[in-house]
Formats: structure tokens, C-alpha cells, sequence
């Protein structure tokens, strides 16, 4: 057990280390609330790492996901060098720095820190309270807008529901396995809230990505009242008119004659992929480039990706680079499901990771068939997240963390 510490000690500094720990910390707090402060604390954790780095940490990049990682990035690279538009796209990849995460947090956070600032569950904790402080906002943003007539539809967005989904996950995995003590009605209500804001955006694809998972995460730990609730929640659901009539206007996305999906990724992307083989670059196409592919009448105003992760990133990165991608998410999969399962009898703080990082990853993947969520900016980092909790916790089974300076 972990001693009680003071609020000072929690935000003592006396090293690399200890700086590094709490911006990493304030990066997965603030990543749901708002990305206009988790991105700093994920760019000034840079050069904090590089000076830890360079007192002799032992074998920093001993990972598994460091050369898909680096291949990704070189093949991301020449794309936008090469591409239509490389003044708009090289300065845009500057978000392939916030890669760096994932072996970032492999160094810091691990299952059994002496320091529970440094625990695999402490990033976990800080993310569920971000998105449960969204979640609440939303629960009163909603209503107000709407009632100032703005449309239920319209006052939603693709990204936060994915982080009600990730956090939801996560809560998921803590009432399964408690690895800590967190009153159960505490987190009845955190996930309630996460649920109904999840709800609120009317995002159909992050619906069905997350039905699925809590499925999968039932059938796993065999807990079925997961089941049963899932159930019920359908049931509420399809009682609601308007959840009824967006899910019925899913057809109008493979309706032929409606434009929606079906055009972009039948008629679209092939011509697109054909056209930029070696990659356009990170957001190399505008609408306008869309426009010479498809009729106006068959994309939305303002359209310029092709909401589809493996699709997007061959127009974007190249067929080389998507399949590099492919490998790289496919191999995360395979070491996520690995740890979960390792853990889930003996450990209950890495079979806790481990499941919430397999459940919310998986979630993302599904909904990444319908949308581009790899290339939405938050999104982006929520992936390296939850990929640089696995890396730690690869690390941890494969040799002891490093010390913060080497030893005199």
C-alpha cells in the first residue's frame, strides 16, 4: 500500500524523472478536456525525457513498437515531402513528435511504483476524471444549446463521444478488477455520465464501436451482468425517437444514389490511392481535390478526408505507409490481448491495464472503419496513450525500470 502523501508531495519535483511524470500526468488529465492544454504538456514533456535521456537511462527504446513506429514516421515524412503540398503538410507533421509518448510513458509509469504518482492506474484515473469533467459540461452544454435552437444533431462532434467511449472502457476494467478503492457507486455515476455524453453527440459509428466492445469486455471476464446492462441500455435506447431516426438513417451511408460512405470508399479512394502511390502528405487534399473526384451533390460541404482510417492513410502516407500502419495497430492489438490475458488472475492493477487499454483500443479501431480518427488531433494522442501504457507495461515484465540517473 501506498503511504498517504501531502499535496506537495504530489507535485514535488526533484528530478527528470519526477518533471516528466507530472506532465505526463497533466497530458492524460487534460487530453479530454481540452487540446489546447494537453498538447503543451505533451510537447514540453519532450525535452525533459531528452535530458533524462542523456544522464543514461538504460535502453529507452526497448520496445516493441519502435520500429513500426520509426518506419511510420520516415514514410509519413516523404510522403508530405513529395506530396501536392508540402509547405502546408511538413509543417502539419510536427504531430508525428507526439509519437514520442509512447516510450515516454514506457519509462515513467509502472504496475508497482513506490511513488503512486508513477502507477500504471495513475494516468488511467487522471484520464476518467477528464472525461467525466467533459461529460458534465456536455450534460449542460447540450440542452442549453439546443434549447437556444441549435439542432440535437448539430451540437455534437466526432471527437469527444471516442473519449466517452475510451474512458467508459477504462471504467469498465476499474470495476472488474479494482486494483484500487473506489466506492462502486462512485463509479456508477462516472459511467453514467460518460454513457449519457456519449449519447448526446448522436455519433452512430462510436454507438455500435462501443456496444461491441462492452460485449467482448463481458464475454472475456465473463461478467454478464456487462451483458444484461448492454441489454437494457439498447432497450432505453431504441425507445428514444431521436436515437431511432438516427440509426435509420444509416442506410442513406450505403443507399446507392445517396453519396455518404459508399461513394467515398468505392469510387473515391481508388482513384485517389491511384493517383498519390507514394502518399499526398498529412491532410495533403483539400475539398477541392474531393470535388474532382465526386459530384458536390455527393460529399458534405467542406468533405476532406475519406472517413476510413486504412483508406485515408494510403492517400495519406502511401499504400506502404497504410500497410505499415496496419502491421503496427495489428501488433499493439496482439500485445494488448497478450498482457491483459497474462495478468488477469494474479495482478489486478496489470490486468486492469491490460483490459482497458485491449477494450478501448479495440473500440477506437472499430469506429476507425467509419471514421478518420487517427487523423483527428486528440484522437491521435489518445491512440499513443493508450499504446504507451502497454509499452510500460511490456517493459515492466521484461526488466526492472531504469533508474532516473545511473548509479555513482
Amino acid at each position: 500500500m501506498h503511504e498517504a502523501r501531502s499535496i506537495k508531495d504530489w507535485f514535488e519535483v526533484r528530478d527528470e524523472r519526477d518533471a516528466l511524470t507530472l506532465l505526463l500526468l497533466g497530458f492524460a488529465l487534460c487530453l479530454p478536456i481540452s487540446i489546447s492544454v494537453a498538447q503543451p504538456f505533451a510537447y514540453l514533456a519532450i525535452p525533459v525525457w531528452i535530458l533524462w535521456l542523456k544522464k543514461g537511462v538504460d535502453r529507452p527504446f526497448r520496445s516493441p513498437f519502435l520500429w513500426p513506429v520509426v518506419l511510420f514516421v520516415l514514410l509519413m515524412l516523404f510522403a508530405a515531402l513529395m506530396g501536392p503540398r508540402p509547405e502546408f503538410t511538413i509543417p502539419r507533421s510536427r504531430r508525428l513528435l507526439l509519437l514520442s509518448v509512447i516510450f515516454m510513458m514506457g519509462l515513467v509509469f509502472e504496475p508497482r511504483a513506490e511513488d503512486p504518482r508513477r502507477s500504471l492506474i495513475a494516468p488511467l484515473l487522471m484520464f476518467v476524471v477528464g472525461a467525466s469533467i467533459l461529460g458534465i459540461w456536455d450534460l449542460v452544454r447540450v440542452p442549453i444549446q439546443v434549447a437556444q435552437g441549435i439542432g440535437l444533431y448539430d451540437a455534437g462532434n466526432m471527437r469527444d463521444p471516442q473519449l466517452y467511449l475510451v474512458s467508459a472502457c477504462i471504467i469498465l476494467a476499474l470495476w472488474i478488477y479494482r486494483p484500487v478503492h473506489i466506492p462502486p457507486r462512485l463509479l456508477s455515476v462516472m459511467i453514467g455520465i460518460n454513457v449519457l455524453g456519449m449519447v448526446l453527440h448522436f455519433k452512430r459509428g462510436v454507438w455500435i464501436s462501443f456496444v461491441l466492445t462492452a460485449v467482448l469486455v463481458a464475454a472475456l471476464t465473463r461478467r454478464y451482468r456487462i451483458l444484461a446492462a448492454i441489454l437494457l441500455g439498447i432497450v432505453v435506447l431504441c425507445l428514444v425517437p431521436q436515437t431511432r431516426e438516427r440509426i435509420e438513417l444509416l442506410q442513406e451511408e450505403i443507399q446507392e444514389g445517396t453519396g455518404g460512405r459508399r461513394i467515398l470508399w468505392s469510387e473515391v479512394a481508388p482513384d485517389m490511392i491511384r493517383d498519390h502511390p507514394f502518399g499526398a502528405g498529412f491532410r495533403g487534399l483539400s475539398h477541392q481535390d474531393f470535388v474532382e473526384y465526386a459530384a458536390p451533390m455527393y460529399l458534405q460541404p467542406g468533405l476532406n478526408h475519406l472517413h476510413n482510417n486504412v483508406l485515408q492513410l494510403a492517400v495519406d502516407a502511401g499504400w506502404l505507409g497504410s500497410a505499415v500502419w496496419v502491421f503496427w495497430m495489428a501488433l499493439t492489438l496482439v500485445i494488448m490481448a497478450r498482457l491483459g490475458r497474462k495478468y488477469r488472475r494474479d495482478d489486478p492493477v496489470r490486468a486492469t491495464v491490460g483490459l482497458a487499454c485491449l477494450a478501448a483500443f479495440i473500440g477506437l479501431m472499430l469506429n476507425g472503419f467509419v471514421e478518420y480518427n487517427f487523423g483527428n488531433s486528440v484522437i491521435f494522442m489518445v491512440i499513443t496513450f493508450l499504446i504507451g501504457l502497454t509499452n510500460a507495461l511490456h517493459r515492466s515484465e521484461i526488466q526492472p525500470l531504469p533508474p532516473a540517473e545511473p548509479p555513482s
